[in-house]
């Protein structure tokens, strides 16, 4: 990995809880530079990334802001024996071509019609930090085809002010590299995940980088959750949850209170990217609620 200098600090204030968070809330603001040609001409997904299991149940896995569709290969092991698994790969990430002005809403959009040709029925979805967020949309809109919903270092609603969204759009503007990499060098304790990911963010296409961070500033589904009827597991890292009190606390801070059937667990001792640091356990957490769907809350 081409080694770079740290840049700037943390926004202050919420908005450094917005990226520690993993970039679960995005950018739409579309930029002067914005997609090239060969992005506007892009519009189909790439090929999709299919894993077949023995089991009878039905799983599909989807990344968040910067990362790919392989960031789930350490857990897919111990996921295929119990259900058929499928990864989305987000546009603009990866090996799937981006497309003009991405949005939470326009990924929810691809993630329909994935499930559609790929003839997914009631699945368990799985979507990390940004993903989380289509998953989430994805289910508001069609909560009758979900079966359950799991999501990783998400929260579903917005933390900046405007003033803040600015900073950050001229940030980007002024050395978007930087911005990147001092980001992602904090969303974990391990080096190797770190370089890892630094690596997947910068490959990642920069302008559908940042019209969907930029767009996820101004998501906000918290208050449409009460209607939400599919049971939820929120999945939190010490990143996002850094103490193991006050979790419902946190919780609703976070945009959770008006859940209806919500299950709560807290994975300590992890950052960010729990799927490269604990993929074992993460996998074994996957399973019980995606079979069960029992209550259970971490305190």
């Amino acid at each position: 990995m081409t080694k770079r200098t740290h840049g700037f600090p943390w926004p202050a204030g919420r908005i450094g809880q917005t990226f520690v968070l993993a970039f679960t809330l995005a950018l739409t603001m579309t930029f002067a530079l914005a997609m090239t040609a060969a992005a506007q001409e892009g519009s189909q997904q790439g090929p999709p990334q299919i894993l077949e299991g023995r089991g009878e149940h039905e799983m599909v896995l989807i990344h968040g802001l910067g990362g790919n569709a392989d960031i789930w290969d350490e857990c897919l092991p111990y996921l295929k024996g119990t259900f058929r698994v499928w990864t989305f790969e987000l546009s603009g990430h990866g090996r799937t071509q981006p497309i003009v002005d991405p949005t939470i809403e326009k990924e929810a959009e691809r993630l329909a019609a994935f499930l559609k040709e790929q003839g997914i029925i009631y699945p368990t979805l799985v979507g990390h930090a940004m993903g989380g967020n289509i998953a989430l949309q994805y289910t508001l809109d069609h909560p009758a085809d979900v079966g359950r919903l799991i999501v990783l270092d998400t929260a579903p609603m917005q933390l900046a002010s405007q003033e803040q969204k600015a900073a950050v759009g001229q940030q980007l503007a002024n050395d978007y590299d930087q911005f990147i990499y001092s980001r992602f060098i904090n969303m974990t304790p391990n080096q190797e995940v770190t370089e890892r990911i630094v690596d997947t963010a910068l490959r990642t296409d920069s302008a559908t980088f940042i019209s969907m961070l930029m767009s996820s500033f101004d998501f906000d589904v918290s208050e449409q959750l009460f209607s939400l009827p599919v049971p939820m597991l929120v999945i939190g890292s010490e990143l996002m949850f850094p103490g193991q009190d006050n979790s419902r606390h946190q919780l609703e801070h976070y945009g959770y209170g008006k859940a209806r059937s919500l299950s709560f667990k807290r994975m300590g001792g992890v950052g960010h990217f729990m799927m490269l640091e604990r993929p074992v356990y993460l996998a074994s957490v996957l399973m019980a609620f995606g079979i069960s769907a029992d209550p259970q809350f971490d305190r």
